[in-house]
């Protein structure tokens, strides 16, 4: 992989792309960083924040021409919106240049799986399932069957906080998602730690997991905090899916009442669990700040690709072909996770 040129964070000033700017300027002392987004001033006032390894850029990836001529600067791209990205990535292989993308769509992830014999071709990778889910939950989901190997079934939860700094499209997906869902379920048998009522989100290609995994089915869902929210959010969603600018007027209201009210705030939870016949094993991973944690991995990945080049496969690869839970366990821990 070429390194002489900057790493691009598309969406570098918004609540995730924040984090990995940081990171990748920590953990990375030689590497140059461009900030990039649509607003240049947005960009160039967080650049400003640290010394000149990082610069500022403007970049619009629903054009093309923009996107191109942006990523000709860089080595390597880490984007952090969904909009635009199977362009994003034709063009990374077209320039020869690696892609991460913290994108939560299947059908997303699934279109740009169809990329992976030109991606391959053109010496590049395309590195998908990125973030919390699909992403962490994935390596929590290999490493419990490295241990529980005659398991047949997996269940996969996300818990979110309902206030927090999720960041707008983060809440969006989320709206997005329960809306798709249209009401709640009961979780059979219930998880202690999540509760009863989920709410059934594709976040995970379940079917490709099963394969991967050889296990029977795969499960995904969505809880919330406080759990009761779990029913509630899918009746409400589609008023809100019509009012998209409504939700972010009352986002500051519910994050100051939740505060005062002590719920919580900002949170979440991780939960895989594998099932045989007669018992199942659970792993949980616990923290705080979801788009930090994001950050952390979507850097960490970026590092290693830097770093070790000639370990990193081509094609469309995923988290799981970069990096093992192990390896992240400890810089998780760093910023408040905790695994049980």
């Amino acid at each position: 992989m070429k390194t002489q040129k900057p790493i691009i964070v598309v969406g570098g000033y918004g609540a995730v792309g924040r984090y990995i700017v940081a990171d990748l300027h920590h953990m990375l002392p030689k590497a140059r960083i461009i900030v990039a987004g649509r607003s240049l001033p947005k960009a160039q006032s967080f650049a400003d924040t640290f010394d000149d390894r990082v610069t500022a850029a403007t970049v619009d990836v629903t054009s093309e021409s923009s996107t191109s001529a942006a990523f000709a600067q860089s080595s390597l791209v880490i984007l952090n919106t969904e909009a635009g990205a199977e362009t994003a990535a034709r063009i990374c292989i077209e320039q020869g240049i690696s892609l991460i993308t913290v994108a939560a769509s299947v059908p997303l992830i699934r279109a740009i799986a169809t990329m992976h014999r030109a991606a391959r071709a053109g010496d590049v990778a395309l590195v998908t399932e990125v973030g919390l889910a699909p992403g962490l939950l994935n390596l929590m989901a290999h490493r419990i069957m490295a241990d529980q190997p005659d398991a047949r079934f997996l269940d996969l939860v996300i818990q979110l906080a309902m206030a927090g700094d999720h960041g707008a499209e983060a809440m969006a997906w989320t709206i997005a998602r329960s809306n798709e869902a249209g009401r709640a379920i009961a979780l059979a048998p219930a998880l202690p730690k999540i509760g009863r009522w989920v709410i059934p989100v594709d976040f995970v290609d379940r079917e490709k997991m099963a394969g991967d995994l050889k296990v029977e089915t795969v499960t995904s869902s969505l809880a919330l905090m406080p759990a009761w929210s779990s029913r509630v959010l899918p009746y409400v969603a589609p008023f809100l899916a019509r009012h998209p600018r409504l939700l972010a007027k009352i986002a500051g209201p519910v994050d100051a009442m939740s505060r005062v009210l002590r719920l919580p705030f900002d949170s979440f939870n991780l939960v895989v669990r594998a099932r045989a016949q007669d018992r199942s094993a659970v792993l949980h991973l616990r923290g705080q700040n979801q788009s930090r944690v994001t950050g952390r991995v979507a850097a960490m990945t970026a590092a290693r690709l830097v770093e070790q080049p000639q370990n990193t496969p081509r094609g469309v690869v995923a988290l799981t072909d970069i990096v093992t839970f192990d390896d992240l366990g400890p810089a998780l821990e760093d910023i408040g996770c905790t695994l049980t």
